[in-house]
């Protein structure tokens, strides 16, 4: 019963069946009462014009409702290929509604779509493989420490992080690598440095016990952009820290794309082939 409501419904609403129908009802009256032959045909011909345009004007409607409705149905479906993204989207998109309809006009609105925008960038950058997160975060570090397999190759700047590994999250993170070395997994680590201290001597001798393969080199052998921190985890992720133009550490770059990944490493061997073992007479000297 009211799928015959719903056919009788269609029928009446179509505007091009209706005009087609009227416009049948006056050729055929214009026909029946008019002797003049090539009037009539004036008229046909203006009318069947009209006709062509309603029809073309409805196949464009209906082909934009068409694109609209794959474009989404497209959306949809790949929301719906990612099992944890239909429990964010809909919350997002139910907030971005609210924001859209309770204060249009007002900053939030901009507020709104400046997060979406936000989103899209890093998104736009783990489509790249990057992402970053806030220097000191450990969570990352921990987890790629706690699946790497094979080996873990680091570089550390003392002038940075040397404070930074007696502080209980350095100490998270050193206990994190001597459970990978009780694993099995090799790590090898280069000191950047620029003074050679007690402190960072006895650092670099407690992480060689644990069995850490240690090797350190004098900043001014290499060139500034190699002076960072960096990280290797098996083949999986490569990292470098960023610095501000004053020196200051902002945050921590990640990379999953294989081209930097291998970039990195040759980047690592290269300084790590260069440094020297920590029992080493020390070089200062810049290499020419």
């Amino acid at each position: 019963m009211k799928r015959t409501d719903r056919k009788k419904q269609s029928v009446i609403v179509d505007p091009v069946l209706i005009i087609g129908t009227v416009l049948s009802v006056l050729l055929a009256v214009i026909f029946y009462v008019r002797e003049d032959t090539a009037q009539a045909l004036g008229t046909v011909a203006g009318l069947l014009g009209g006709v062509i345009t309603l029809q073309v004007q409805t196949l464009l409607k209906e082909r934009r409702r068409i694109d609209h409705e794959t474009r989404v149905g497209t959306m949809v479906s790949t929301i719906e290929k990612i099992p944890w993204l239909p429990d964010l989207m809909e919350p997002m998109l139910r907030a971005a509604k609210h924001v859209e309809r309770q204060y249009k006009g007002t900053p939030a609105e901009d507020a709104c779509r400046d997060a979406f925008e936000e989103c899209l960038r890093t998104l736009a950058d783990l489509e790249r493989g990057h992402f970053r997160t806030p220097y000191g975060d450990n969570g990352v570090f921990l987890r790629l420490i706690r699946q790497a397999r094979r080996q873990i190759c680091v570089t550390s700047v003392p002038s940075v992080d040397l404070d930074w590994w007696r502080e209980p999250i350095g100490r998270e993170y050193w206990r994190a690598q001597v459970d990978a070395l009780a694993r099995g997994v090799v790590i090898r680590r280069v000191f950047i440095y620029r003074e050679w201290t007690p402190d960072l001597d006895a650092l670099a001798r407690e992480q060689a016990d644990a069995g850490v393969k240690v090797r350190r080199i004098h900043a001014d052998r290499l060139s500034p952009a190699l002076r960072v921190i960096s990280g290797l985890w098996d083949d999986s992720c490569g990292h470098e820290l960023s610095y501000t133009a004053g020196g200051e550490a902002v945050y921590d770059t990640f990379t999953v794309s294989p081209p930097d990944i291998e970039r990195l490493m040759r980047q690592f061997e290269m300084i790590e082939r260069i440094a020297v073992g920590l029992d080493d007479p020390l070089s200062p000297d810049p290499v020419a």
